[in-house]
């Protein structure tokens, strides 16, 4: 593993795989909230195929907290305040500008003062992981400590923990006696130090296996899942902190990461492909909100056709992505858009 010890400063350049894996998790996002538009579900094989799609959609979270752990552990914040003043305005702004629009959508559409205010403390939409972040940005300077002063061994010990807990929550066993107290290690905060983890550790085998295993990795853990959720879905009820979904998520990180170390992304890195997949990245944070009107928006008008799923998948894509990129190119706007 990379000197966990050393002081390294943020690159300036772009890391083009985690471009790649923000732009997918912002996708799987968008996956998760569109399974209205599909058509009737007629049978078995519909049903299943339309669960696994849905839940593919779940790998996006993990993949964005993975991603901020990789770029912001084992970094020197010499100021607290500054750091924690940079992050904040980075997400508390756009959050404000989505929210105040994505309110006056629901007013309009004749919802409830009570489900609106649910919908702003991240009750039954999307708006909870603004919250989570909140809550890993404020313990960031302390888990970068951590992972400064005890390295490659504290990483382990801390994952060892955290793998350990949602072991206990995917079978809904946690806490398994009242005063038995690891909540430092659970929830939401593992996936920040795992992407760090998987972003500097140097495995002892060839590039193109440990590729191969990433991808067989997700393969079996998307089919563990869909397998649960379809015949057992009580096992896994929290489905962002369940062992699946972090198999889930380490096998795409790490498929990803070698796919870059074996140079695929090359051919794409510079032309129409690489350069949607940057502006997707750079605008997946401003998408995360946007897509909320715009599904609601297009639910009224649902044809409620297998054949036109495509179309209209696609079309909440573009029409998420645009609305922040446009509002990037307005003066003062900008830092409300997103981007």
């Amino acid at each position: 593993m990379k000197n966990l010890n050393h002081d390294t400063k943020p690159k300036k350049e772009r890391i083009f795989y985690y471009d790649f894996l923000r732009a997918f998790a912002i996708i799987a996002v968008i996956i998760c909230h569109v399974d209205h538009f599909f058509g009737p579900l007629t049978g078995t094989t519909q049903i299943i195929a339309q669960m696994t799609f849905h839940d593919i959609g779940r790998i996006g979270v993990p993949i964005f907290l993975m991603i901020s752990g990789a770029l912001l552990l084992n970094r020197e914040y010499p100021d607290l305040g500054q750091f924690l003043k940079k992050r904040f305005a980075r997400i508390i702004y756009p959050f404000i500008f989505w929210i105040i629009l994505i309110l006056a959508q629901l007013t309009y559409y004749g919802y409830n003062q009570t489900f609106i205010w649910n919908v702003f403390i991240g009750e039954p939409s999307i708006t909870w992981y603004f919250w989570v972040l909140i809550g890993i940005y404020l313990f960031l300077p302390i888990l970068n400590s951590f992972v400064k002063e005890y390295g490659e061994n504290g990483l382990k010990y801390f994952l060892a923990i955290w793998f350990m807990i949602m072991v206990l929550k995917t079978f809904n066993s946690y806490p398994l006696w009242a005063n038995f107290d690891l909540s430092y290690f659970a929830g939401y905060v593992g996936y920040p130090i795992l992407g760090y983890y998987l972003a500097n550790k140097e495995f002892k085998v060839t590039d193109a296996k440990m590729c191969i295993a990433g991808f067989v990795t997700l393969l079996i853990s998307l089919g563990v899942f869909v397998y649960l959720n379809y015949y057992s879905s009580n096992l896994i009820s929290l489905i962002y902190q369940n062992i699946p979904i972090i198999f889930m998520g380490s096998g795409l990180f790490i498929f990803v990461r070698y796919l870059d170390k074996l140079n695929k992304f090359n051919s794409i890195k510079d032309n129409f492909v690489g350069k949607a997949i940057i502006s997707l990245s750079v605008c997946s944070y401003g998408m995360y909100f946007s897509h909320v009107l715009v599904v609601k928006f297009l639910s009224y008008y649902n044809p409620h056709s297998h054949l036109m799923f495509p179309v209209m998948f696609a079309s909440i894509i573009f029409l998420s992505w645009l609305l922040p990129y446009v509002l990037s190119k307005i003066p003062y706007v900008k830092i409300f858009s997103g981007l």
